[in-house]
């Protein structure tokens, strides 16, 4: 199947993003539109779609953050592929475009978590030539 990689930039595409995210994710999203529209404002906020003929099959929302070290990174929040698109090279030609993205933003680093339990998302990173750090994540709930 052919696909097109592109910025996501409405909020039609975001919504249909989200449908995306929730049957690969196996969970429910329910934000608000002016929340998604802010989003796409954001210029810190980068929004990029897997496209198949028309239809929205996969994306990533990924941040440009600024660390006190000066050099700017991004980070991969969520990156998913419709399941019935999975396992096609989708998810590696959406960290390709990040890295083009990146690269015209001056940025060198794109980092990214998975849980150590989700080996499907686990063994993606490394099949596609991810560098593996150890590290230790906390959560502070407030």
């Amino acid at each position: 199947m052919t696909h097109t990689i592109k910025t996501i930039t409405t909020l039609p595409e975001l919504q249909a993003l989200m449908k995306v995210f929730a049957l690969a994710f196996e969970s429910e999203y329910h934000t608000d539109d002016r929340y998604l529209v802010n989003m796409l404002e954001n210029s810190s906020t980068i929004l990029i779609g897997a496209y198949g003929h028309t239809d929205l099959i996969g994306g990533l929302v990924a941040f440009e953050i600024h660390p006190i070290h000066g050099k700017k990174e991004i980070y991969i929040y969520d990156i998913a592929v419709h399941p019935d698109y999975q396992k096609q090279g989708i998810g590696k030609h959406l960290i390709d475009y990040l890295k083009v993205e990146g690269k015209n933003r001056g940025i060198d680093t794109i980092f990214v978590e998975a849980e150590s339990e989700d080996e499907g998302a686990v063994a993606f990173y490394r099949a596609i030539g991810g560098e593996e750090i150890k590290v230790n994540h906390f959560n502070f709930i407030i």
